[in-house]
């Protein structure tokens, strides 16, 4: 057989990655860059967290978009830390503009009791998939969307956010 990288491709066309993640995921200097994160969304993006805190837009400002997230009653909550785990993914390029992921994901959220972060009040974590939507953009891959898709919670998810950050 030989390895990965020798193998030849299937279809017609193997999408090539290189250069472009780097563009698209740089290395930030703080996990919580909701400033930096502008420099590698989409203008306009799609979004359905329909099962995760009721969004759901077909064409909501890249602005709008990270003050939801970053909201202190949502992800910008200090005594809120989250990881999510990507498993199993397929890619798909739709044109030579767009590329659509699929993804298995564990998002595992926990708030803290207080800012010291040394006891946890109430953790939840979610398994399902996640869709991820990419435009080409002047040249440049950007994060253009995303839809969760959630197939089982454990422990007490819908205690770990406090707010209504998006629900509208």
């Amino acid at each position: 057989m030989g390895s990965i990288g020798s193998m030849r491709p299937m279809g017609k066309e193997r999408i090539s990655f290189e250069g472009e993640l780097g563009s698209i995921f740089p290395r930030q200097e703080s996990l919580e860059n909701w400033y930096g994160l502008m420099d590698i969304v989409a203008p306009i993006l799609t979004i359905n967290y329909d099962k995760v805190n009721n969004a759901k837009f077909t064409d909501l400002p890249a602005e709008r978009y990270i003050a939801m997230m970053s909201d202190p009653l949502f992800l910008g909550d200090e005594l809120v830390a989250s990881q999510h785990l990507i498993g199993a993914t397929k890619w798909e390029k739709v044109s030579d503009e767009e590329i659509v992921s699929h993804h298995q994901s564990r998002a595992a959220h926990q708030r803290f009791a207080d800012v010291r972060r040394a006891e946890v009040a109430v953790k939840g974590h979610g398994h399902g998939t996640v869709t991820t939507f990419y435009r080409k953009i002047d040249g440049r891959w950007k994060w253009a969307g995303i839809q969760t898709k959630v197939i089982w919670n454990e422990f007490d998810f819908e205690h770990v956010f406090r707010g209504m950050a998006g629900k509208e």
